[in-house]
């Protein structure tokens, strides 16, 4: 039965990695004209060398960040493996001290940035050195051979290699944290037509606003303090008090140690806020924004933990739970729920009203949903127009 279980019911609502909203757009590593551009500055009867690798950096150092995609070389591998040859270069004629001209005996790391200008450096020896160093970086790791082999197929069959298997690799990870904020900006979107009063304000709008933080006695808004304070991803108000506590926690892949450790600091928050309502007698919840086939990864130590935390746990598909507990807390009026067929039988949408519902709530399985209706994953709610 659906709602035999929270795991059941996460399961059967889980959202594949395409199914969950990306915040934003995500820049390519490298663009069509990018690569372009740089083919159009190679040879056309012979075959690219040391010498010319060392001239497309020099005419334009931002060519260094094409090359080392082209070899699938991250910004921060390469400025850190340049950051140890530059430091451990003797600077000509001088036993003690590198080309940067600092000791030998120490390391501090640079952004990429910072050896790009050093090709334009007016120092001489350091330009040239430099030139050598970051060309002699990127030859022993094959980019020559893939230069002449894209210069061969052309511009355009080039790119559309490049965006298969660079581009799509290269924005996995960014994606992934992009696909998190995106879930957020989608319960935030749903919160704000519901009429409810979200922290941060501009969640809906802003999907990387900062996150509020509260104390973990009070749970009152207060400046981040790590010690003191608990973070959330949306918080609810009523009458400018936090009411509802928003965690998200959003996986495609497996969370690892960080799934884990975030698991570990809900069921620290739960304790936290159990307390907090004790002393005060309030009435406060904490909420899990979860989603994601990553779970399935390393499940009792990471969802089945929080499951059994969150007084209500929401996923993309069921953003309409939020509207049928905001209606239960008296925050809001909601008049009918739709369940959709495609997404619900009537017994499984049965089991879901009985579960979540309220008796003064009208409940619907059909696909006529009228146009008033705020459709939150397989349902959709009208409002009281009281």
């Amino acid at each position: 039965m659906l709602t035999e279980s929270s795991q059941n019911e996460y399961w059967f609502h889980v959202a594949s990695m395409y199914e969950i909203p990306i915040a934003g757009e995500i820049e390519a590593a490298i663009d069509p004209l990018s690569i372009a551009n740089l083919l159009r500055q190679l040879p056309t009867d012979s075959q690219v060398d040391k010498d010319k690798l060392i001239e497309l950096i020099a005419s334009d150092p931002s060519n260094i960040d094409i090359l080392r995609s082209l070899i699938g070389i991250s910004d921060k591998r390469m400025y850190l493996d340049l950051s140890y040859i530059f430091y451990k270069t003797p600077k000509e004629n001088s036993g003690q001290v590198n080309i940067l001209g600092t000791s030998f005996y120490e390391l501090n790391r640079h952004p990429l940035s910072f050896f790009k200008s050093k090709i334009q450096a007016e120092n001489l020896e350091l330009r040239m050195k430099s030139l050598q160093i970051i060309a002699e970086y990127l030859d022993v790791r094959g980019v020559i051979e893939v230069v002449n082999c894209l210069k061969d197929i052309g511009p355009e069959r080039s790119y559309s290699l490049i965006d298969r298997i660079i581009n799509e690799k290269e924005a996995q990870q960014k994606l992934s944290k992009r696909r998190g904020h995106g879930a957020e900006q989608a319960l935030a979107s749903y919160l704000v037509r519901m009429g409810v009063t979200i922290i941060p304000a501009n969640k809906h709008t802003d999907p990387m606003a900062r996150d509020p933080s509260v104390n973990k006695t009070s749970f009152m808004l207060q400046q981040r303090k790590s010690a003191n304070s608990w973070a959330f991803d949306i918080v609810i108000a009523k009458d400018e008090n936090p009411v509802i506590f928003i965690q998200s926690l959003i996986h495609t892949s497996d969370p690892g140690q960080y799934g884990v450790n975030k698991s570990d600091e809900t069921v620290q928050i739960k304790r936290d806020l159990m307390r907090a309502n004790s002393s005060d007698s309030g009435i406060r919840e904490l909420w899990g924004l979860v989603d994601g086939v990553g779970f399935s990864e390393n499940k009792s130590n990471t969802i089945d933990k929080m499951l059994i935390e969150f007084d209500q746990f929401i996923q993309v598909k069921t953003l309409y739970k939020a509207a049928l507990r905001l209606h239960s807390l008296n925050l809001i009026q909601v008049k009918a729920i739709i369940f959709a067929p495609e997404v619900y039988s009537v017994h499984q949408a049965r089991a879901m009203f009985e579960k979540y519902g309220s008796p003064n709530i009208e409940f619907h399985h059909t696909e006529r949903v009228p146009q008033e209706a705020i459709l939150g994953g397989g349902a959709a709610i009208v409002l009281s127009s009281n």
